[in-house]
Protein backbone atom coordinates (compact mmCIF):
# COMPACT_ATOMS: atom_id res chain seq x y z
CA UNK A 1 0.00 0.00 0.00
CA UNK A 2 1.66 3.40 -0.82
CA UNK A 3 2.44 6.14 1.95
CA UNK A 4 -0.48 8.93 1.33
CA UNK A 5 0.61 12.17 1.28
CA UNK A 6 -2.16 14.19 1.75
CA UNK A 7 -0.22 16.40 4.72
CA UNK A 8 2.80 17.17 2.38
CA UNK A 9 3.00 20.48 0.62
CA UNK A 10 3.32 21.16 -3.35
CA UNK A 11 2.39 24.29 -5.45
CA UNK A 12 -1.16 24.34 -6.01
CA UNK A 13 0.08 26.02 -9.47
CA UNK A 14 1.14 22.38 -10.42
CA UNK A 15 -2.38 21.11 -10.52
CA UNK A 16 -3.61 24.18 -12.83
CA UNK A 17 -3.41 22.14 -16.05
CA UNK A 18 -5.35 19.13 -14.79
CA UNK A 19 -8.00 21.10 -13.33
CA UNK A 20 -11.00 20.90 -15.71
CA UNK A 21 -10.27 16.99 -16.60
CA UNK A 22 -12.95 15.95 -18.64
CA UNK A 23 -16.05 17.56 -16.68
CA UNK A 24 -18.12 20.20 -18.54
CA UNK A 25 -21.24 21.41 -19.14
CA UNK A 26 -23.38 20.38 -22.09
CA UNK A 27 -24.70 22.14 -25.08
CA UNK A 28 -27.41 24.59 -23.93
CA UNK A 29 -30.77 23.12 -25.27
CA UNK A 30 -33.49 26.17 -25.53
CA UNK A 31 -36.99 25.15 -23.16
CA UNK A 32 -39.81 25.99 -25.26
CA UNK A 33 -42.11 26.32 -21.77
CA UNK A 34 -40.16 29.20 -20.61
CA UNK A 35 -39.67 30.92 -24.10
CA UNK A 36 -42.25 32.98 -25.70
CA UNK A 37 -42.43 34.91 -29.43
CA UNK A 38 -40.78 37.83 -27.31
CA UNK A 39 -37.45 38.48 -25.10
CA UNK A 40 -36.97 35.92 -22.35
CA UNK A 41 -34.29 36.90 -20.28
CA UNK A 42 -32.55 37.17 -16.74
CA UNK A 43 -33.41 33.80 -15.05
CA UNK A 44 -33.06 32.59 -11.84
CA UNK A 45 -33.63 29.16 -10.33
CA UNK A 46 -34.87 28.96 -6.48
CA UNK A 47 -33.03 26.90 -4.00
CA UNK A 48 -34.82 24.54 -4.30
CA UNK A 49 -34.63 24.08 -8.00
CA UNK A 50 -38.33 23.51 -8.69
CA UNK A 51 -38.90 27.90 -9.30
CA UNK A 52 -37.63 29.67 -12.01
CA UNK A 53 -38.11 33.69 -11.76
CA UNK A 54 -37.37 35.75 -15.03
CA UNK A 55 -38.04 38.87 -16.98
CA UNK A 56 -40.32 38.93 -20.27
CA UNK A 57 -41.31 41.22 -22.45
CA UNK A 58 -43.99 39.31 -23.94
CA UNK A 59 -46.37 42.20 -23.05
CA UNK A 60 -44.78 45.23 -24.28
CA UNK A 61 -42.36 46.04 -21.33
CA UNK A 62 -40.15 44.37 -19.31
CA UNK A 63 -42.14 42.22 -16.16
CA UNK A 64 -41.28 39.76 -14.00
CA UNK A 65 -42.40 35.81 -14.37
CA UNK A 66 -42.03 32.95 -13.01
CA UNK A 67 -42.53 28.93 -13.57
CA UNK A 68 -42.11 26.11 -11.44
CA UNK A 69 -41.81 21.96 -11.48
CA UNK A 70 -42.66 18.99 -9.20
CA UNK A 71 -39.51 17.72 -9.60
CA UNK A 72 -35.99 18.87 -11.18
CA UNK A 73 -35.38 17.79 -14.10
CA UNK A 74 -39.61 17.87 -14.67
CA UNK A 75 -41.32 19.72 -17.34
CA UNK A 76 -41.94 23.77 -16.58
CA UNK A 77 -45.62 24.95 -15.64
CA UNK A 78 -46.90 27.37 -17.99
CA UNK A 79 -44.81 31.26 -16.83
CA UNK A 80 -47.30 33.81 -14.86
CA UNK A 81 -46.57 37.61 -14.15
CA UNK A 82 -45.73 38.38 -10.87
CA UNK A 83 -47.99 41.57 -11.31
CA UNK A 84 -47.51 42.46 -7.80
CA UNK A 85 -44.26 43.35 -8.29
CA UNK A 86 -45.06 45.19 -11.38
CA UNK A 87 -45.18 48.79 -12.34
CA UNK A 88 -45.28 51.26 -14.88
CA UNK A 89 -41.53 51.09 -16.22
CA UNK A 90 -38.84 47.84 -16.82
CA UNK A 91 -39.01 45.00 -14.16
CA UNK A 92 -36.25 42.42 -14.56
CA UNK A 93 -33.39 40.53 -13.29
CA UNK A 94 -35.43 38.77 -9.97
CA UNK A 95 -33.58 36.98 -7.43
CA UNK A 96 -35.59 34.99 -4.70
CA UNK A 97 -34.34 34.67 -1.60
CA UNK A 98 -33.22 30.93 -0.11
CA UNK A 99 -36.41 30.71 2.38
CA UNK A 100 -38.85 31.96 -0.47
CA UNK A 101 -40.18 34.91 1.04
CA UNK A 102 -38.04 37.85 -0.28
CA UNK A 103 -37.59 38.66 -3.44
CA UNK A 104 -35.12 41.41 -5.24
CA UNK A 105 -34.85 42.88 -8.87
CA UNK A 106 -34.13 46.04 -10.97
CA UNK A 107 -36.61 48.67 -11.95
CA UNK A 108 -35.89 51.49 -14.13
CA UNK A 109 -37.27 54.91 -13.83
CA UNK A 110 -39.58 53.74 -11.59
CA UNK A 111 -41.50 56.37 -9.68
CA UNK A 112 -39.10 57.19 -5.92
CA UNK A 113 -35.84 55.92 -7.03
CA UNK A 114 -32.75 57.58 -6.71
CA UNK A 115 -31.45 56.65 -10.15
CA UNK A 116 -32.01 55.71 -13.68
CA UNK A 117 -32.39 51.81 -12.55
CA UNK A 118 -32.64 50.90 -8.74
CA UNK A 119 -32.71 47.81 -6.90
CA UNK A 120 -36.11 46.49 -4.90
CA UNK A 121 -36.91 44.24 -2.65
CA UNK A 122 -40.48 42.39 -2.09
CA UNK A 123 -41.53 40.22 0.58
CA UNK A 124 -44.38 37.65 1.75
CA UNK A 125 -45.49 35.94 4.81
CA UNK A 126 -45.34 32.13 3.53
CA UNK A 127 -44.34 30.74 -0.02
CA UNK A 128 -47.88 30.26 -1.14
CA UNK A 129 -48.84 34.27 -0.06
CA UNK A 130 -49.09 36.97 -2.78
CA UNK A 131 -46.21 39.69 -2.07
CA UNK A 132 -46.25 42.67 -0.43
CA UNK A 133 -45.72 45.89 -2.14
CA UNK A 134 -41.84 46.13 -3.38
CA UNK A 135 -39.68 48.93 -1.70
CA UNK A 136 -36.27 50.51 -2.62
CA UNK A 137 -33.31 48.74 -1.05
CA UNK A 138 -32.04 52.40 -0.69
CA UNK A 139 -28.68 51.83 0.81
CA UNK A 140 -27.42 49.90 -2.16
CA UNK A 141 -29.00 52.28 -4.71
CA UNK A 142 -26.93 55.22 -6.33
CA UNK A 143 -28.08 58.62 -8.50
CA UNK A 144 -27.12 56.79 -11.15
CA UNK A 145 -27.89 52.30 -12.13
CA UNK A 146 -27.95 49.24 -10.06
CA UNK A 147 -29.07 45.92 -10.96
CA UNK A 148 -28.68 42.54 -11.24
CA UNK A 149 -28.89 41.77 -7.71
CA UNK A 150 -28.28 38.40 -5.53
CA UNK A 151 -28.02 37.84 -2.17
CA UNK A 152 -26.47 34.69 0.27
CA UNK A 153 -28.45 32.44 1.79
CA UNK A 154 -27.74 33.72 4.95
CA UNK A 155 -28.62 37.39 4.10
CA UNK A 156 -25.87 39.23 4.84
CA UNK A 157 -24.16 39.50 1.40
CA UNK A 158 -26.00 41.27 -1.16
CA UNK A 159 -23.99 41.41 -5.00
CA UNK A 160 -25.20 43.50 -7.87
CA UNK A 161 -23.93 45.64 -10.59
CA UNK A 162 -23.62 49.45 -10.19
CA UNK A 163 -22.34 52.13 -12.05
CA UNK A 164 -22.08 54.44 -9.43
CA UNK A 165 -20.90 54.28 -5.74
CA UNK A 166 -17.14 55.43 -7.36
CA UNK A 167 -17.35 53.13 -9.85
CA UNK A 168 -13.27 53.23 -11.75
CA UNK A 169 -15.15 52.46 -14.82
CA UNK A 170 -17.64 55.23 -15.24
CA UNK A 171 -21.21 54.38 -17.07
CA UNK A 172 -20.16 50.77 -17.51
CA UNK A 173 -21.50 48.06 -14.76
CA UNK A 174 -19.16 46.77 -12.71
CA UNK A 175 -19.80 43.87 -9.78
CA UNK A 176 -20.15 45.60 -5.69
CA UNK A 177 -20.98 43.92 -2.77
CA UNK A 178 -22.76 45.37 0.01
CA UNK A 179 -22.72 43.30 3.85
CA UNK A 180 -24.48 43.12 6.68
CA UNK A 181 -24.52 41.78 10.57
CA UNK A 182 -27.98 40.66 10.69
CA UNK A 183 -31.10 40.26 8.44
CA UNK A 184 -33.11 42.92 9.24
CA UNK A 185 -30.98 45.43 9.45
CA UNK A 186 -29.79 47.77 6.70
CA UNK A 187 -26.79 47.14 4.02
CA UNK A 188 -23.66 49.19 4.68
CA UNK A 189 -21.86 50.65 1.78
CA UNK A 190 -21.55 49.15 -1.31
CA UNK A 191 -17.59 48.17 -1.68
CA UNK A 192 -16.27 47.54 -5.33
CA UNK A 193 -15.59 43.64 -5.82
CA UNK A 194 -11.76 44.55 -7.37
CA UNK A 195 -10.80 40.41 -8.18
CA UNK A 196 -13.31 41.49 -11.12
CA UNK A 197 -13.20 45.34 -12.10
CA UNK A 198 -12.04 46.15 -15.22
CA UNK A 199 -13.49 48.84 -18.07
CA UNK A 200 -15.63 46.39 -19.17
CA UNK A 201 -19.49 46.43 -19.14
CA UNK A 202 -20.75 43.35 -17.13
CA UNK A 203 -24.43 41.94 -17.77
CA UNK A 204 -25.48 40.06 -14.92
CA UNK A 205 -24.12 38.61 -11.42
CA UNK A 206 -25.46 35.72 -9.07
CA UNK A 207 -23.54 34.35 -5.87
CA UNK A 208 -24.42 30.96 -4.95
CA UNK A 209 -26.18 29.99 -1.71
CA UNK A 210 -22.83 29.61 0.82
CA UNK A 211 -21.43 32.51 -1.19
CA UNK A 212 -18.26 30.90 -1.95
CA UNK A 213 -18.70 30.49 -5.90
CA UNK A 214 -20.04 33.30 -8.18
CA UNK A 215 -21.10 33.22 -11.64
CA UNK A 216 -21.17 36.54 -14.27
CA UNK A 217 -21.03 37.69 -17.34
CA UNK A 218 -18.83 40.50 -19.31
CA UNK A 219 -18.58 41.65 -22.49
CA UNK A 220 -15.18 42.19 -23.94
CA UNK A 221 -14.84 44.52 -26.64
CA UNK A 222 -13.54 44.11 -30.01
CA UNK A 223 -11.79 42.26 -31.50
CA UNK A 224 -13.59 39.67 -29.38
CA UNK A 225 -17.24 41.68 -29.47
CA UNK A 226 -18.92 38.85 -27.18
CA UNK A 227 -20.21 38.61 -23.97
CA UNK A 228 -19.05 35.56 -22.21
CA UNK A 229 -19.75 33.56 -18.55
CA UNK A 230 -17.07 33.60 -16.08
CA UNK A 231 -16.42 32.23 -12.80
CA UNK A 232 -14.52 32.47 -9.65
CA UNK A 233 -14.30 30.51 -6.28
CA UNK A 234 -13.39 31.34 -2.81
CA UNK A 235 -12.00 28.76 0.15
CA UNK A 236 -13.73 31.50 2.39
CA UNK A 237 -16.50 34.01 2.83
CA UNK A 238 -13.21 36.16 4.33
CA UNK A 239 -10.96 35.19 1.44
CA UNK A 240 -10.67 36.61 -1.56
CA UNK A 241 -11.78 35.46 -4.38
CA UNK A 242 -9.60 33.56 -6.92
CA UNK A 243 -8.84 35.04 -10.51
CA UNK A 244 -11.95 34.31 -12.66
CA UNK A 245 -12.03 31.48 -15.36
CA UNK A 246 -14.06 31.43 -18.82
CA UNK A 247 -16.35 28.69 -19.16
CA UNK A 248 -15.58 28.29 -22.68
CA UNK A 249 -18.62 25.75 -23.34
CA UNK A 250 -20.54 28.48 -23.86
CA UNK A 251 -18.08 30.76 -25.82
CA UNK A 252 -20.14 30.52 -29.40
CA UNK A 253 -23.87 29.86 -27.79
CA UNK A 254 -26.42 32.50 -29.29
CA UNK A 255 -26.01 34.41 -32.27
CA UNK A 256 -26.23 37.71 -31.42
CA UNK A 257 -23.78 38.78 -28.44
CA UNK A 258 -23.49 35.81 -26.66
CA UNK A 259 -25.15 35.05 -23.39
CA UNK A 260 -26.22 37.81 -21.09
CA UNK A 261 -27.20 35.81 -18.25
CA UNK A 262 -26.68 32.68 -16.40
CA UNK A 263 -27.99 30.88 -12.80
CA UNK A 264 -27.23 28.06 -11.26
CA UNK A 265 -28.60 25.01 -8.91
CA UNK A 266 -27.98 24.84 -5.28
CA UNK A 267 -26.01 21.60 -6.37
CA UNK A 268 -24.46 23.83 -9.22
CA UNK A 269 -24.96 20.62 -11.93
CA UNK A 270 -27.94 22.27 -13.67
CA UNK A 271 -27.72 25.93 -15.11
CA UNK A 272 -30.30 28.07 -17.31
CA UNK A 273 -29.06 31.29 -19.09
CA UNK A 274 -30.32 33.72 -21.61
CA UNK A 275 -28.31 33.88 -24.65
CA UNK A 276 -28.96 36.37 -27.97
CA UNK A 277 -30.09 35.30 -31.28
CA UNK A 278 -30.31 37.85 -34.17
CA UNK A 279 -34.00 36.89 -34.64
CA UNK A 280 -37.26 38.63 -35.50
CA UNK A 281 -39.58 37.43 -32.62
CA UNK A 282 -37.13 38.88 -29.88
CA UNK A 283 -33.56 38.78 -28.47
CA UNK A 284 -33.41 36.40 -26.07
CA UNK A 285 -34.06 33.13 -25.18
CA UNK A 286 -33.75 30.96 -22.49
CA UNK A 287 -31.75 27.86 -22.51
CA UNK A 288 -30.49 24.81 -20.15
CA UNK A 289 -27.58 23.16 -19.49
CA UNK A 290 -26.20 20.85 -16.73
CA UNK A 291 -22.80 19.98 -15.42
CA UNK A 292 -20.51 16.69 -15.73
CA UNK A 293 -18.21 15.84 -12.51
CA UNK A 294 -18.33 17.36 -9.22
CA UNK A 295 -19.70 20.04 -7.70
CA UNK A 296 -20.07 21.46 -3.90
CA UNK A 297 -21.94 23.59 -1.80
CA UNK A 298 -21.74 24.82 1.52
CA UNK A 299 -18.73 25.14 4.20
CA UNK A 300 -16.51 21.61 5.71
CA UNK A 301 -16.14 23.04 9.28
CA UNK A 302 -16.28 22.24 12.50
CA UNK A 303 -20.21 21.86 12.95
CA UNK A 304 -20.65 22.63 9.34
CA UNK A 305 -20.80 20.01 6.59
CA UNK A 306 -20.11 20.53 2.47
CA UNK A 307 -22.12 18.63 0.56
CA UNK A 308 -20.46 17.33 -2.70
CA UNK A 309 -22.31 16.26 -5.52
CA UNK A 310 -21.65 14.07 -8.43
CA UNK A 311 -23.09 13.13 -12.10
CA UNK A 312 -22.00 11.30 -14.63
CA UNK A 313 -25.33 10.74 -16.99
CA UNK A 314 -23.67 8.23 -19.14
CA UNK A 315 -22.96 5.65 -16.11
CA UNK A 316 -26.19 5.02 -14.13
CA UNK A 317 -25.58 2.66 -10.94
CA UNK A 318 -21.85 2.55 -11.70
CA UNK A 319 -18.85 2.55 -8.82
CA UNK A 320 -17.31 5.65 -8.10
CA UNK A 321 -15.32 7.37 -6.11
CA UNK A 322 -14.10 10.83 -4.71
CA UNK A 323 -10.50 11.50 -2.91
CA UNK A 324 -8.93 14.31 -1.88
CA UNK A 325 -4.54 15.42 -2.05
CA UNK A 326 -2.58 18.12 -0.86
CA UNK A 327 -2.04 19.50 -4.60
CA UNK A 328 0.20 17.99 -7.63
CA UNK A 329 0.93 17.42 -11.09
CA UNK A 330 -1.49 14.27 -11.16
CA UNK A 331 -1.21 11.73 -13.09
CA UNK A 332 -2.22 10.00 -16.50
CA UNK A 333 -4.57 7.63 -16.81
CA UNK A 334 -4.05 6.50 -20.37
CA UNK A 335 -4.47 10.24 -22.42
CA UNK A 336 -6.55 11.42 -19.67
CA UNK A 337 -5.28 12.82 -16.49
CA UNK A 338 -6.24 12.41 -12.86
CA UNK A 339 -6.32 15.64 -11.09
CA UNK A 340 -4.92 14.45 -8.21
CA UNK A 341 -2.09 12.68 -6.27
CA UNK A 342 -2.96 8.45 -6.45
CA UNK A 343 -3.02 8.44 -2.77
CA UNK A 344 -6.69 10.32 -3.04
CA UNK A 345 -7.78 6.99 -4.19
CA UNK A 346 -6.68 5.37 -0.90
CA UNK A 347 -7.88 8.42 0.89
CA UNK A 348 -11.39 7.33 -0.59
CA UNK A 349 -11.78 4.01 0.87
CA UNK A 350 -10.36 4.70 4.31
CA UNK A 351 -13.31 6.46 4.57
CA UNK A 352 -14.61 7.67 8.17
CA UNK A 353 -11.17 6.51 9.29
CA UNK A 354 -9.90 10.13 7.69
CA UNK A 355 -10.93 12.65 9.86
CA UNK A 356 -13.54 14.94 8.09
CA UNK A 357 -14.69 12.49 5.94
CA UNK A 358 -18.22 11.66 6.70
CA UNK A 359 -19.49 9.76 4.29
CA UNK A 360 -20.37 8.88 0.61
CA UNK A 361 -16.88 8.90 -1.00
CA UNK A 362 -17.72 5.63 -2.56
CA UNK A 363 -20.52 3.33 -3.88
CA UNK A 364 -22.76 3.28 -6.76
CA UNK A 365 -24.15 6.33 -8.57
CA UNK A 366 -28.22 6.31 -8.70
CA UNK A 367 -30.18 5.41 -11.88
CA UNK A 368 -30.00 9.06 -12.85
CA UNK A 369 -26.07 8.90 -12.58
CA UNK A 370 -25.89 10.63 -9.48
CA UNK A 371 -23.75 10.71 -6.08
CA UNK A 372 -23.83 12.76 -3.13
CA UNK A 373 -20.70 12.79 0.15
CA UNK A 374 -20.62 15.33 2.86
CA UNK A 375 -17.49 16.11 4.08
CA UNK A 376 -17.12 17.95 7.18
CA UNK A 377 -13.87 19.06 9.80
CA UNK A 378 -14.19 16.86 12.86
CA UNK A 379 -10.57 17.88 14.30
CA UNK A 380 -10.04 21.77 15.45
CA UNK A 381 -6.14 21.24 14.61
CA UNK A 382 -6.96 20.66 10.80
CA UNK A 383 -8.62 24.38 10.53
CA UNK A 384 -7.66 26.11 8.05
CA UNK A 385 -6.32 22.97 5.96
CA UNK A 386 -6.37 23.29 2.31
CA UNK A 387 -6.99 20.14 -0.31
CA UNK A 388 -8.36 19.41 -3.77
CA UNK A 389 -10.73 16.75 -3.81
CA UNK A 390 -11.55 15.08 -6.82
CA UNK A 391 -13.77 12.16 -8.81
CA UNK A 392 -14.06 8.47 -10.60
CA UNK A 393 -16.72 6.97 -11.72
CA UNK A 394 -15.34 3.20 -12.90
CA UNK A 395 -16.27 1.29 -16.31
CA UNK A 396 -15.21 -1.92 -17.24
CA UNK A 397 -15.71 -1.46 -20.96
CA UNK A 398 -13.56 1.44 -21.01
CA UNK A 399 -9.48 1.21 -21.39
CA UNK A 400 -8.20 0.96 -17.31
CA UNK A 401 -11.62 0.86 -16.22
CA UNK A 402 -11.96 4.26 -15.89
CA UNK A 403 -15.27 5.97 -17.07
CA UNK A 404 -15.33 9.77 -16.20
CA UNK A 405 -12.54 11.61 -14.72
CA UNK A 406 -14.16 14.74 -12.83
CA UNK A 407 -13.08 18.34 -12.29
CA UNK A 408 -10.99 19.17 -8.91
CA UNK A 409 -11.79 21.58 -6.57
CA UNK A 410 -10.06 23.26 -3.27
CA UNK A 411 -11.37 22.88 -0.14
CA UNK A 412 -10.42 24.57 2.89
CA UNK A 413 -11.45 23.31 6.46
CA UNK A 414 -13.26 25.80 8.46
Amino acid sequence: MPHHRLFSPLPFVLLSAALAAQAGWSVPVLEPALNSTASDAGPHLSIDGLTLHFASYRRGNWENYSSTRAAIGGPWSTPVQETALGGSTVEDQPFLSADGLEILFSSTNRAGGTGSSDVLRATRASVSSPWDPPTFVTEVNSTVAESAPSMTADGLELFFLSSGWGNPSGNNNSIFVATRAAVGQPFGTPALVTEFSNPNTHRDVEVSADGLTITYTEYLPAPVSRIKVFYSERVSRTSPWNPPSVWTEFDTVGTLQGVYSFTRSYSGNEAFLAAGFATAAGSQEIMSTSFTGLTHQGVAGLGATMTLSLRDPQRPSHWYSIGAALGNTGFPIGARTVPLDPDWLLFATLGASVPGYTGGFGGQLDADGRAAATLANSNPAFVGLQFWVGALTWDSSQPFGVGLISNAFLVRFQ
